[in-house]
């Protein structure tokens, strides 16, 4: 069974739940003068050209942070909207550049007008099911094999996002997916003018067959950026264009199970509501690539146990980039929680891996380097403690962390597919 070494203390792990760590958010900031307040930058400051602003979006300043990651205002044509961290905010620019495309695709026209009628098929459809669904079944679909296997993966599903068993066989939901894999974009995206534009847009293609076989000019950002912002293996994307969300999760279970992760908390997983379908599936693939990495059931753990998409979100990046540091730096033989903050075990020591948008020594901060500390010391040798961060670090925080021994690479996105 795949358990955590260490078991965190449950006031540790409330007071960091929220923070780009998902553990080193705490009780507002102390003013004595040993420890920072964090910085507000203007968007300039924080972030390139390319996501300051486009043609579909500008960054209205100034931009926020909580001593770990950015909050971003995002002004468009659909409205403005909140993004938490730099990440995502990669993920949003490239879905709202999809949302405009697809605007334009649809227009006022006839594509919107299938997509009107379309919105009755399910329901005629569904009430066949039940009076006749032999008929139905039989005159709708030649894949009888493949049908009722897409049927029962349905039945079985407890991940409220995905498409209806109804809407996996009226060819909208296979629509959708299309789309999304043209895109490089999330088919089941969170963000609602990109979501309302595919299922409008599907809708019209389950009709017409028009909307997914017209080319598609070229989004800024390259396929998979939009899913997942690291590398998304060409295999993956296709998985996700080609299975129903029941049938993602059907696979996952099998692939957890395989792992020895037990069932309350594959069932714990599967029924949070705030990763999407794909990006549960990519958790799953990190995981996956993790080998024979032990402990690598924590990641799934802490998505299982977020309260809200941001905590959800950013396990779902320390698993990539854990993954990817574990492919391209040096192997990773466990993780572990020292303190009650996850670390991978290497042949060099402890290796902190987070998608911190910018470090300050705050208190709650200073406080989790004491914590782990203090755990490492329990450990074999006391090894030393590296921490590899997407962004940026104060002055004080490098200086600091400094002084209690650990070794801080910043801005290291090539090495862990930030």
């Amino acid at each position: 069974m795949l358990k955590t070494m260490f078991r965190c203390n449950s006031r540790t792990i409330l007071g960091v739940a929220t923070s780009v760590l998902i553990l080193m958010v705490g009780p507002a900031q102390s003013q004595h003068s040993r420890y920072e307040l964090p910085p507000t930058f203007s968007p300039s400051q924080a972030l390139p050209l390319e996501l300051q602003s486009s043609p579909n979006h500008t960054i209205d300043g100034p931009v926020t942070n909580d001593g770990f990651i950015n909050t971003y205002q995002m002004k468009t044509r659909f409205g403005t909207y909140t993004v938490e961290s730099t990440d995502l905010l990669k993920i949003r620019v490239h879905e709202i550049a999809a949302a405009a495309q697809l605007e334009e695709k649809s227009g006022t026209g006839t594509m919107l007008k299938a997509a009107g009628q379309t919105a009755m098929k399910p329901l005629k459809t569904g009430k066949d099911l039940v009076t006749k669904p032999g008929r139905t079944v039989k005159n709708t679909f030649k894949g009888v094999g493949r049908m009722f296997g897409r049927i029962g993966a349905g039945m079985n599903k407890t991940d409220s996002q995905g498409e209806s068993t109804i809407g996996s066989l009226t060819g909208a939901g296979t629509a959708k997916r299309k789309l999304a894999y043209k895109y490089g974009v999330d088919p089941y995206t969170k963000f609602e003018p990109l979501r309302h534009r595919l299922a409008a847009l599907s809708a019209a293609s389950a009709v017409g067959g028009t909307a997914t076989g017209v080319g598609f000019a070229f989004v800024t950002g390259g396929a998979g950026v939009a899913i997942s912002v690291g590398s998304t293996s060409e295999s993956l994307r296709a998985t996700l264009r080609d299975k129903t969300a029941a049938e993602l999760e059907e696979i996952g279970r099998r692939q957890l199970a395989s792992l020895n992760v037990n069932q309350s908390s594959i069932n714990g997983f599967y029924r949070s509501e705030w990763l999407t379908p794909a990006e549960k599936a990519i958790l799953l693939d990190a995981l996956n690539r993790l080998g024979g990495v032990g402990y690598r059931g924590d990641f799934l753990r802490r998505a299982a146990k977020a309260n809200s998409h941001k905590e959800a979100f950013l396990v779902l990046r320390r698993a990539q980039m854990t993954a990817a540091y574990h492919e391209r730096v040096t192997p990773v033989s466990t993780i572990i929680t020292p303190g009650g903050v996850p670390m991978a075990r290497t042949g060099r020591g402890l290796v902190g891996i987070f998608p911190i948008d910018h470090l300050s020594w705050t208190q709650a901060f200073a406080g989790t380097v004491s914590a782990v500390n203090k755990g490492r010391k329990r450990l074999d040798g006391s090894p030393r403690v590296e921490m590899l961060i997407t962004g940026t670090a104060s002055k004080r925080a490098v200086a600091n962390l400094k002084k209690n021994g650990w070794r801080l690479s910043q801005r290291a996105g090539s090495q862990i597919g930030g």
